[in-house]
């Protein structure tokens, strides 16, 4: 699950649900169907394989039936509750209808976005949807430095969630601009040159961006100043 952007890892920690099992309960049985994926939160459990005794002493924090998410495969151990257990469960149903509903509204937002951003409206749809698979969602913490004025430049951001504040040094670190929110990108250079950052841009609250790198950019698209430049020729800018 540290794959998972972290509004997917949201989304399911939403779904999860509580659970409790007393002592000696079996919460799963090798060679049975899978169904749920487990977190425990308190207790201790029994993992064992083929009867031949313990292999794990399972206490909190440790997750497993994780292969009923993934492959929707047979149970590979017995998991049996030593003591009162309270767990997290999470069913392949929800795990799988609520990753794909969320993957197809990201897909929808993603490029509803691009198609915004006037330097990006002279690539063709499917550049877009490809360019969208090139995108990761990262959350910065209040306060926290997205990019620094003077670093190179290799990444470009969009705005899902938050606010953003732009200084330069020059100005004596005061803002240059008005302050980016959700729909609003930064960055945009890193796509079309290496030239270093030209401000400072800080998160003033909790915010979600998507981030495309310029290498990634380049590998599925190719040079954005080609492009540009074969659009200015082309009269399509």
């Amino acid at each position: 699950m540290k794959m998972l952007s972290p509004s997917d890892r949201k989304q399911l920690m939403l779904a999860l649900k509580e659970v409790s099992f007393n002592k000696g309960d079996t919460i799963i049985k090798q060679g049975d169907p899978g169904d749920n994926f487990y977190i425990l939160d308190k207790g201790v459990c029994d993992i064992s394989v083929e009867g031949k005794g313990s292999v794990l002493k399972a206490k909190k924090g440790i997750a497993f039936g994780e292969l009923a998410l993934l492959h929707n495969a047979p149970r590979a151990a017995t998991v049996v509750a030593e003591e009162p257990v309270t767990a997290w469960a999470l069913d392949i149903f929800s795990f799988k209808s609520i990753l794909m509903a969320k993957a197809d509204n990201d897909a929808e937002m993603q490029m509803k976005t691009l198609d915004g951003i006037e330097f990006l409206k002279i690539l063709a749809r499917e550049d877009k949807q490809t360019l969208c698979t090139s995108m990761k969602e990262k959350v910065y913490k209040a306060g926290r430095m997205i990019i620094c004025e003077g670093d190179e430049g290799n990444s470009f951001y969009i705005i899902t969630d938050g606010e953003v504040k732009c200084t330069k040094a020059a100005s004596g670190s005061s803002e240059v601009s008005r302050r980016l929110t959700g729909g609003d990108f930064f960055g945009e250079l890193a796509l079309l040159s290496a030239d270093k950052r030209q401000a400072t841009v800080t998160a003033t609250m909790d915010t979600t961006v998507l981030m495309i790198d310029r290498s990634a950019f380049e590998r599925v698209l190719g040079s954005l100043g080609t492009i540009v430049e074969a659009a200015k020729a082309q009269g399509r800018l």
